[in-house]
């Protein structure tokens, strides 16, 4: 087993000045492990496609729900990554929240969007409706993988292309790779 070292905290870290001097954040920034859980997927759009690739590239089993994929989804599912998907070809239940630790899905409509959702949190799993925040528990922000170094950026929905500008701000430079037990969890700048 691995033995945890707290990381040294950069010369500018807040926390060094002043262990107390976190500032209000909008959201709570997390890294959550899914190495080997269950995943659902709902709907077989292009954009459910890209957060199933996420889903599978953090070592999910993802369960995806879906009368009709389209080609961009139809590829992941033939991909390198295949043995990490099962195709439900039928739409979601409440029985296909069975035993996920998340669940993500792209409704049709509000109507599909509430129902997913109060179906997901009746199940106690977490729950994102792509493009919908009144009716998601957590959201994706940019990202910059650098693995094992990962960062994710946000702005809570209020800034979009300022996300973007700087993930891309930050793709462009040479980031240092730290030795690091398994994930990065802040990166003042």
């Amino acid at each position: 087993m691995t033995s945890y070292r707290k990381p040294k905290l950069l010369p500018n870290s807040p926390n060094r000045r002043n262990p107390k001097a976190i500032e209000d954040l909008a959201v709570l920034p997390v890294f959550y492990k899914l190495e080997g859980k269950n995943a659902v997927i709902a709907g077989g759009t292009d954009a459910a496609s890209w957060k199933a690739e996420l889903l599978a590239a953090s070592g999910a089993k993802v369960h995806v729900y879906a009368t009709c994929l389209e080609p961009a989804f139809q590829g992941l599912l033939a991909g390198p990554r295949s043995a990490s998907f099962i195709l439900h070809q039928q739409n979601w239940s409440d029985d296909s929240f069975a035993d996920a630790a998340i669940a993500i899905c792209d409704a049709s409509d509000d109507t599909e969007a509430e129902a997913f959702f109060n179906a997901a949190k009746r199940a106690g799993v977490a729950v994102n409706v792509i493009d919908n925040p009144l009716f998601c528990e957590f959201q994706f922000g940019s990202i910059v993988n650098r693995s094992p170094a990962v960062v994710s950026i946000s702005t809570d929905g209020a800034a979009h292309n300022k996300c973007k500008d700087t993930r891309v701000a930050l793709m462009g430079t040479n980031l240092p790779y730290y030795k690091l037990n398994k994930t990065l969890s802040f990166l003042y700048i």
